[in-house]
C-alpha cells in the first residue's frame, strides 16, 4: 500500500495545520491567563487543569468507538474552533474572565483525548501495517520540528497581536482542518469488537493498575521506577511557572516561546541520541543523565535568560535520555505481557504528580519566581546521588546485560523483572 496515499495525506496536512495553531496556543493561552490575573498560582491552576485529560484520557477514548470516525474527527476540530474563538471575542468586550479561559483550555483538551485514539486506528489502514512506523515517525516529527518553530516565534507573533487575539489563529487552524478533513475518503467504521463500555474499560485499567503495581512492588524495580516519578512532580511545578519566569528573565513575551522551543528542541535531540548511548552502563547512565539535568536546571534559575535558555535545552535533552532508557529497561526486562500494565502504573502515576507539581510550583512561585526551578534542579540532583550511593544500582551493567531474575506477584505469576 502507499504511504502517501490520499487520505493519509489528507491527515499529515491536518496535522500540520494543527500543528502551527498548537505552538502559538501554548505560548499565548498561558500568558493571557498570567496577564488577566498577574498571580503565578492560576498558571499552575490552569496547568494543573489541562493536564487532568492526560489522566483520564483512558475512560475518554472508548466513546471514539460509537460513532463515524470522519464525522467524529470533523465535528470535533469545529467545536475546539468555536470554543477558542470565543476568548478573543470576549476579551475584545472586556468581558473575559480567567476561569473561562481555564475552563476553554480544559475542554480543549479533553476533545483530543478523544480524537486521538481516532487518528491512531486509522493510521493503519491508510497506509497498511507495513508502513506504519514510518507513517507514525513522520507525524510525530513533523509535529515536534513545528512545534520547536512555532513556540520560537510564537512570542514575536503575540508582541504584535496580543495574547487573547493571537488564539484566534489556533482556532482558524482548527476551522480549517476540520474542512480539510470533509475530503476524507475511507469507509472504516467501529466495529463491534472496538465497542467497549465505559464500565469495562474502567475494569480493564483498575486490572492492569493492580498487575502492574504487583511487578513494581515485588522487585527491586521500584527503586528505578520511583525517583523518577517524584522527579515529574517537580518537573510539574517549573512548568507552572515558567510563563512568569520567562517575563521576569527576559522582560517580554519573546522568551516564554524561547525557552519551551529550548527544552522541546532538547528532549527531541535527546530522543535521537538515546540509541547511541545504549551501550554505555545503564547505572553510570543514569547517574550522569540525573546529575547533568540537575545542575543544567539549578543554572536556569540563577543565571541570566541568554544562558539560561541554552542550559533548559540541555537539561531536557538528558531527561529525554534517562525517560526512554527507564522505559526500555521496563520493555525489555518485563515479561512481554506485563510490559502495558507496568507502563500504565507509571505513565498513570507520573501524570497525576505533573498537575499536582503544577499546584506545588505555583504556589512557591508566588513567593519568589525562580524557587520551583531551583527545587526541580535539586530533586534532579538528589535522585542522581541516590542512585550513585545505591552500589546495586550504580553498579547496573547496560540494558542488554542486565541480569533477569524471577519473582512471584501475589496472583503466583512468574514475573521477570531487572535484578537491581
Amino acid at each position: 500500500m502507499n504511504l502517501f496515499s490520499r487520505n493519509y495525506s489528507v491527515l499529515l496536512s491536518g496535522t500540520f495545520i494543527k500543528a502551527v495553531g498548537t505552538g502559538i496556543y501554548s505560548v499565548a493561552a498561558m500568558l493571557l491567563v498570567l496577564e488577566l490575573t498577574n498571580n503565578v498560582f492560576y498558571s499552575g491552576l490552569t496547568f494543573f487543569f489541562i493536564n487532568i485529560p492526560n489522566i483520564i484520557g483512558f475512560l475518554i477514548a472508548p466513546f471514539a468507538n460509537y460513532i463515524s470516525y470522519k464525522k467524529g474527527l470533523i465535528v470535533c476540530e469545529f467545536l475546539k474552533s468555536i470554543l477558542l474563538l470565543s476568548i478573543p471575542l470576549l476579551y475584545m468586550v472586556e468581558s473575559l474572565h480567567v476561569f473561562y479561559v481555564i475552563g476553554i483550555m480544559f475542554l480543549v483538551a479533553m476533545i483530543s483525548q478523544f480524537t486521538y485514539p481516532i487518528e491512531s486506528t486509522l493510521v493503519p489502514a491508510f497506509v497498511g501495517e507495513e508502513n506504519v512506523v514510518r507513517a507514525n515517525s513522520l507525524m510525530n516529527m513533523l509535529r515536534e520540528s513545528l512545534d520547536i518553530v512555532f513556540l520560537a516565534v510564537a512570542g514575536l507573533v503575540i508582541a504584535f497581536i496580543g495574547n487573547a487575539e493571537v488564539v484566534m489563529i489556533t482556532a482558524v487552524c482548527h476551522g480549517l482542518t476540520g474542512f480539510l478533513y470533509m475530503l476524507f475518503t475511507f469507509k472504516i467504521e467501529p466495529t463491534t469488537l472496538e465497542k467497549t463500555t465505559l464500565q469495562s474499560n474502567v475494569i480493564r485499567y483498575k486490572k492492569d493498575l493492580s498487575e502492574g503495581f504487583q511487578v513494581i512492588w515485588g522487585s527491586h524495580l521500584k527503586k528505578v521506577v520511583v525517583p523518577a516519578i517524584v522527579v515529574n512532580f517537580f518537573t510539574g511545578g517549573l512548568f507552572a511557572i515558567l510563563p512568569a519566569f520567562s517575563l521576569q528573565q527576559g522582560g517580554s513575551e519573546h522568551y516564554y516561546g524561547y525557552y519551551l522551543a529550548a527544552l522541546t528542541f532538547g528532549m527531541l535531540i535527546g530522543s535521537m541520541l538515546t540509541p547511541l548511548l545504549k551501550d554505555i552502563a545503564f547505572g553510570k547512565m543514569i547517574v550522569i543523565c540525573f546529575i547533568f539535568s540537575g545542575l543544567c536546571m539549578i543554572g536556569v534559575g540563577l543565571v541570566p535568560s541568554s544562558i539560561g535558555i541554552v542550559l533548559m535545552a540541555i537539561a531536557f535533552f538528558w531527561i529525554a535520555v534517562v525517560n526512554i532508557l527507564i522505559f526500555s529497561l521496563i520493555q525489555s526486562k518485563v515479561e512481554i505481557k506485563l510490559v502495558g500494565r507496568v507502563i500504565t502504573v507509571v505513565s498513570s502515576i507520573a501524570g497525576l504528580c505533573t498537575p499536582l507539581g503544577s499546584l506545588f510550583g505555583g504556589f512557591v512561585g508566588t513567593i519568589e519566581l525562580h524557587y520551583p526551578i531551583i527545587l526541580a534542579g535539586i530533586a534532579l540532583v538528589i535522585v542522581a546521588i541516590y542512585y550513585y550511593l545505591n552500589k546495586r544500582l550504580r553498579a547496573l551493567p547496560k540494558i542488554d546485560e542486565i541480569e533477569l531474575l524471577l519473582k512471584k506477584t501475589s496472583t503466583n505469576k512468574e514475573v521477570k523483572v531487572a535484578d537491581s
